[in-house]
Parts: structure tokens; sequence; C-alpha cells
């Protein structure tokens, strides 16, 4: 295990091979071995363009607001005074088993954080994660600025209290590498482990541009809880159009998607106020729940 978190120490610490080498060959693999000539097609390569303009501007404002961030979660947690588990309870549990239970915490608080942010008022943060057409590896990375807050403040107030900063590096490792393979187009469903770790199968229901799927398969790890409390899909391999494009948001133009939460906010304002929606409402691509 001391290797495993020598090896992630380096892949989160390294944007060119997380961002960039890792996804660029699992579209290679698409690519190549499956022969799916579109993982870099047009489409393809103009919404990745996107994606990492996206990932750009994201950079850009974190380093405008960081402190400021940083300093509102400090005295968030501060002032709840979370209580914490002692750091020698993990001392004779091994590394590979408080991985699984930091993945699997993790987990649940990003399927109550994905639900959230598919309700119509959080909808516009995530927007842009649904924005490409395109699913591959690299929209893994399409997340707006507003979301990656959203989901940090979260993992800061819901998950320090458990005190297992010596797993955090495979926990983020591991999970940032089935997020890239659960959007990866393959027709895989893990078979009877469909319920314990997603699959890209499973996972291209949640990014579908159809109705019935909106607001379904939340997980990103564990489809269990999708079963448990009532948003899981599964009809089979999917083979519908990806995106969401009716909601009003674009697919390859980063600067529209960045400013597309405060479009929608203020058309939602409006409308709260009484002022007359839009004929095609952007909300109505964002699975609502209420």
């Amino acid at each position: 295990m001391e290797i495993l978190n020598d090896i992630a120490n380096v892949f989160n610490g390294n944007m060119l091979i997380n961002v960039i080498l890792v996804p660029f060959l699992m579209c290679a693999i698409v690519y190549t071995v499956y022969k799916k000539r579109d993982a870099f097609g047009r489409d393809a390569v103009q919404n990745t363009a996107a994606t990492l303009l996206v990932g750009c501007m994201n950079f850009g404002v974190a380093l405008l607001f960081y402190k400021d961030i940083n300093a509102f979660a400090q005295s968030a947690y501060d002032a709840l005074h979370i209580p914490t588990l002692p750091e020698t309870l993990w001392t004779s549990v091994p590394l590979w088993l408080v991985c699984i239970i930091g993945i699997v915490a993790k987990d649940f608080v990003d399927y109550w954080n994905h639900r959230l942010m598919h309700t119509r008022w959080a909808w516009p943060t995530h927007a842009a994660h649904h924005s490409d057409t395109h699913v591959n590896a690299f929209t893994a990375y399409r997340v707006h600025f507003f979301e990656a807050v959203l989901m940090s403040l979260s993992y800061i107030l819901l998950l320090t209290w458990m005190q297992i900063p010596h797993a955090i590096p495979v926990v983020v490792m591991l999970s940032s590498i089935h997020n890239m393979y659960v959007h990866m187009d393959l027709d895989y469903d893990h078979g009877r482990l469909k319920y314990l770790i997603a699959s890209p199968v499973f996972h291209r229901w949640h990014h579908a541009d159809v109705p019935e799927a909106h607001g379904k398969n939340i997980a990103n790890v564990m489809p269990l809880w999708d079963v448990l409390f009532g948003t899981y899909y599964y009809p089979g391999v999917c083979r519908e159009k990806m995106g969401a494009l009716e909601s009003g948001i674009a697919d390859k133009n980063p600067l529209l998607i960045y400013i597309y939460p405060i479009q929608e906010w203020t058309r939602l304002v409006r409308t709260a106020l009484g002022g007359a929606p839009r004929q095609v409402e952007p909300a109505q691509n964002a699975p609502v729940q209420n």
C-alpha cells in the first residue's frame, strides 16, 4: 500500500497526468480496441477542447478566490464545532480497508450532493457537466467552478470528522480514475457487481438526453444508493443521445458554458418574481427532484 500511496501522490499532484494523459489513453483504448472511431471524431475533439478550456477558467477563478473560499470553509467548520474521531482509531486498521471506508463515505456524500444539483435552483451549478454531447473520459473534468466549490465544502464539513488523511490520496486517485472510466463509451454493466460498482452503461443513462433518464443513476461509485433511494434506472445498454442542449446550455462554447449559471439563475429569479418565462424552460432538461 505504500507504493500505491506514492503513485496516488504523483497522480493527484500532476495535472498533466490525471487531466490529460490518463483520459487521452482511455479514449485511445476506446478508439483502437473497441473500434469506436468517433472517440476522436470532430465532435469529440471540439467537446474535449471546450472541457479543457472550462478547466482553465476554473483554475484562473480559483487563483483569484482561493484564499476567500478557504477562509470561509475554515470559519464554517469552526462555527459548527464538528466532533472528530481520534486518529489513533485507524492505527490498527489496514490502509486498504480505510481506503474502502473512505470511498464509501465519499460516495454517500457525493450521491446527496449530486441529487441536490439535480434540483431546479442547484441545476445551473451542474449543467456544465451535462453539456457534453460526446461523453468520454474527459467529461469527468467538465465541472463548473461553482460545483467544484460546493463539492469541496461538503467534503470539508461532512467527511473531515473521520480523520483519515493518510488514505485521502488513494481515495482521490481511485475515485478520479473510476469517474473517468464510467464516462467511457463502453457496453460494460459489471454483471452481478452492478449494484456495488458503477459501470459505463449505468452512468451513460445519467447523461442520456431523454426525459425518462433525467435525475436517475446519480451515484458515482455505488449504484446501491440509487436502488435504496429510488433513483435507479437500467433498461439496458444506452444508445440515446448525450448532453443537455434543450436546457439552453451550449456544448462547445466554453464562455457560454461558464456564464450559464448566472443566466439561468437570473431567469429563475425573474420567473419567481412574476416575469414571463421563456417558451423553452432551460430547467426542463434538469432532472428536477422536489
